[in-house]
C-alpha cells in the first residue's frame, strides 16, 4: 500500500515546476511542456512514499540540468574557459543523478520486500490428529454343550526342532557429512528477526552467519546468537526467508 499521499505529490509537482532551468523560449507554452514532461518522468520513477518522491524529484531536476549543462557548453564553444565550466557541471548534475537512481532503486527493493513479508502468512504447525478408534473385540460365539467323547489315547509329541539363534540386523549407519535441515523452530524465529529487520536478516544470509563486519556494520541492533536461529537465517527456505535472497545484501569491508 503506498504512503504518498497526494498533498505531497502535488507539493513536489509544485517543486519541479518551480526548479527546473527555463527553456530556450521563455513562453508559458514552453514552460508548461516541459513541466508536463518533468512530471510523466517523475511519475515513471513510481515512487512509493515521500522519501521516494524525494529522491525521484531529484533525479529529474539533476537530469535536466544536466541537459541544461550541455547545451549552454555548445553556446559557449568558442569560449573554452566556459565550455570546460559548463561540461564540469552537467558531469557533476549526471553524477549526482545516477547517485539518487541507485538510492531511489535500494529503497523501493527494501520497501517492496517488507511489504512482501508483512502480507506473506505464517505457517502454523499442524496439530497432530488423534488416532483412529480402534475396533472393541468382540466375544466368541458359545460353544454349545456336547456329549462328552471318550479320551484319545495319549501320543507322544514330536520332538521339537532344534532353537535357531536369531540375530538382529543393525540399521545403517547414517551418511557421513550430512548436515540436518533447521529445526521448525528455529525457522519460525529466524522469520521473526526476520520481521524486526529485514535488511540486517538479508545480510547476515548473504555473509552466510554473523561476522565481525555485520556486527560492527549492524552495531545499533542485536544480531542473533543463537547457532540454530542463525544457521536457519542462512540455510532457511520458507516463503519468508526466501525473500531475503530478494533482497541481498553489500559486501562489508572495513565496516569498523
Amino acid at each position: 500500500m503506498s504512503a504518498f499521499s497526494p498533498t505531497a505529490r502535488h507539493e513536489y509537482y509544485a517543486e519541479l515546476g518551480n526548479s527546473l532551468p527555463p527553456p530556450v523560449l521563455d513562453q508559458p507554452e514552453y514552460r508548461e511542456r516541459r513541466h508536463i514532461t518533468a512530471v510523466e518522468t517523475f511519475e515513471a520513477l513510481r515512487p512509493g512514499d515521500a522519501y521516494e518522491a524525494s529522491l525521484a524529484m531529484k533525479i529529474v531536476l539533476c537530469g535536466a540540468r544536466a541537459v541544461e549543462g550541455l547545451r549552454l557548453a555548445g553556446v559557449h564553444r568558442d569560449d573554452f574557459a566556459k565550455m570546460t565550466r559548463c561540461c564540469a557541471q552537467a558531469a557533476s548534475m549526471m553524477r549526482a543523478e545516477s547517485a539518487a537512481k541507485r538510492a531511489l532503486e535500494r529503497e523501493q527493493k527494501v520497501r517492496l520486500a517488507t511489504e512482501a513479508v508483512a502480507n506473506t502468512p505464517q505457517a502454523h504447525p499442524a496439530t497432530a490428529s488423534a488416532p483412529p478408534p480402534q475396533a472393541e473385540p468382540q466375544a466368541p460365539p458359545p460353544v454349545q454343550a456336547t456329549a462328552a467323547a471318550p479320551p484319545p489315547a495319549a501320543v507322544p509329541p514330536p520332538a521339537a526342532p532344534p532353537l535357531l539363534a536369531v540375530t538382529q540386523s543393525a540399521p545403517p549407519p547414517a551418511q557421513a557429512g550430512s548436515t540436518p535441515s533447521p529445526s521448525p523452530e528455529a525457522i519460525a524465529k529466524a522469520e521473526a528477526f526476520a520481521d524486526e529487520d529485514i535488511v540486517a536478516a538479508a545480510q547476515i544470509r548473504h555473509d552466510r552467519g554473523v561476522t565481525p563486519q555485520n556486527k560492527a556494520y549492524f552495531r545499533h541492533l542485536a544480531l542473533p546468537t543463537d547457532p540454530a536461529m542463525i544457521d536457519a537465517l542462512v540455510r532457511g527456505t520458507s516463503a519468508v526467508l526466501n525473500l531475503l535472497d530478494e533482497v541481498g545484501g553489500e559486501t562489508l569491508h572495513d565496516a569498523a
